[in-house]
């Protein structure tokens, strides 16, 4: 029997959940075992065969993947070096959309972050070292919008899933999309054919494919949300 078109675009959901995750997590400090946490969801994402030829982030998204499987291969520490010198030391490439805003927009962004972190019932653990408005954080957000996405497609809601889908387009248009393209361009000119500029390229084509989709996703189902 055919799979619904409802179960189809939640797989959809549950692969850019994944991706955004994969995304933030490769844009923190790459410890050991972080690195085995992002090899071991890089190599279940290609076992589960999301056809993802002919679409316009594929490949770059190959190119971030093999960029994972070189960086578990060679020393971490290495890679360390680089995150530190690139990232941390005197902040050469800044991680946070703060760094490409003038102060005064600075304020009122991370004022803005933390208000849409809260009214999703989320907040920055303590524990966690990285302010609101870092990448890593930044990614994580749009990854648990996509599962609440999928949770939604999956009870049949379109109602449900129109709803999330535009808080998924608003925050790109919001955050992501108006200052990753500038990171991911610093990085290239940094470090060209390093596992950061594979990381920072991929994810900048991929949110730039999803700008594209969330609206497509909306024409389709808006209508059918509102009369559902």
């Amino acid at each position: 029997m055919p799979r619904s078109p409802l179960m189809r675009v939640a797989d959809l959901a549950l692969f850019r959940r994944a991706a955004y995750w994969l995304f933030g997590a490769s844009l923190l400090y790459p410890t050991e075992e972080r690195l085995a946490t992002i090899a071991s969801a890089a190599r279940e994402l290609e076992r589960q065969g999301v056809p993802l030829e002919g679409l316009a982030f594929y490949l770059q998204w190959q190119k971030f993947l093999t960029a994972i499987a070189r960086c578990v291969d060679s020393a971490s520490a290495d890679l360390e070096e680089t995150y530190v010198d690139l990232f941390v030391v005197n902040q050469k490439v800044p991680l946070c959309e703060s760094g490409f805003l003038s102060p005064g927009a600075s304020a009122m962004t991370m004022a803005m972050l933390e208000r849409e972190y809260s009214a999703a019932g989320l907040s920055v653990a303590s524990s966690f070292k990285e302010p609101p408005d870092h990448a890593a954080v930044e990614m994580e957000f749009m990854s648990l919008l996509c599962e609440a996405e999928a949770r939604a497609w999956r009870k049949r809601s379109v109602q449900d899933s129109v709803k999330q889908l535009e808080e998924e387009s608003r925050f790109l248009d919001q955050h992501l999309s108006r200052w990753f393209p500038a990171l991911a361009e610093l990085v290239a000119t940094r470090v060209a054919g390093n596992f950061y500029a594979a990381v920072t390229q991929a994810a900048h084509v991929f949110i730039e494919h999803d700008r594209g989709l969330l609206p497509a996703l909306l024409a389709e189902y808006q209508r059918e949300g509102t009369h559902g």
